[in-house]
């Protein structure tokens, strides 16, 4: 399976340090990032995006309670496990969807059930070849009224409608779907993107929805660029030998 990465947020470097090696004694489980107090511990995970994080709940600059909500509000995925060494606050972290409550000292049987919670839950599906199932399904069929993309996002299979979608892109030879404010992995190639949902071949590397253009402007040696309505204004190339279909297609 995958690694399984996590993030300690724990101001008291002893148990920090336990815990780490605790931790590393798992070969699926990679410590990506150590904070010691929750203002630090919440940038730490928007920069990691972790899949689990170990956090203590007596921290400083933000408790752990308050820093659990926000790293449900920019990861519900998250799982959260609670290091403490107090009893009173049980009830509070599973209303928060904790996944777990450790208390200090550390046991490590107490831990190894914790982790082999983790591991079956992040236990790896073979998503390319689930989503590679999908798609036979969606070409197999003669009427074909689902127009959505079957799509990888965090270990799950996401189906994003045609309409959300701005424009697909090929990188480190992979394809990916980018939506308003997400970008999601897909086994479609992009022939298959342009010929199945019609999207326009702005390059080699794009296709484009052109119902999501916000502007279009010249660049340099013939070529011209698009600006998508997304959440970064994201600057799509055209190739020189694709301007002219462009342009007739918007009526320029």
């Amino acid at each position: 399976m995958n690694n399984i990465s996590c993030v300690i947020i724990e101001d008291e470097i002893p148990a920090t340090e336990e815990l780490k090696y605790i931790l590393t004694q798992y070969e699926f489980i990679k410590i990506v990032g150590i904070a010691y107090d929750g203002e630090s511990g919440l940038n730490l995970i928007k920069k990691t995006n972790p899949n689990a994080v170990f956090l203590d709940i007596n921290i400083p600059l933000k408790n752990g309670l308050e820093l659990s909500k926000d790293i449900k509000i920019f990861n519900n995925d998250i799982d959260i496990i609670f290091v403490t060494a107090y009893e009173n606050h049980a009830l509070k972290a599973f209303e928060l969807a904790a996944l777990d409550y450790i208390l200090k000292p550390f046991d490590d049987e107490r831990i190894n059930n914790t982790i082999n919670r983790l591991y079956e839950k992040h236990k790896e599906l073979d998503i390319p070849n689930v989503i590679d199932e999908i798609i036979t399904k969606l070409d197999n069929k003669q009427s074909n009224n689902i127009n959505k993309i079957p799509c990888e996002y965090h270990g799950k299979i996401i189906l994003v409608p045609i309409e959300d979608i701005y424009f697909c892109y090929t990188e480190n030879e992979k394809v990916y779907v980018k939506t308003k404010f997400k970008k999601y992995l897909t086994t479609y190639t992009m022939n298959k993107l342009q010929n199945k949902y019609n999207f326009f071949r702005s390059h080699r590397s794009y296709v484009v929805n052109l119902d999501n253009i916000k502007e279009l402007f010249s660049w340099f040696n013939g070529t011209y660029k698009l600006v998508m309505n997304d959440d970064e204004n994201s600057e799509v190339p055209i190739s020189r030998n694709n301007v002219k279909k462009l342009k007739n297609l918007l009526g320029l």
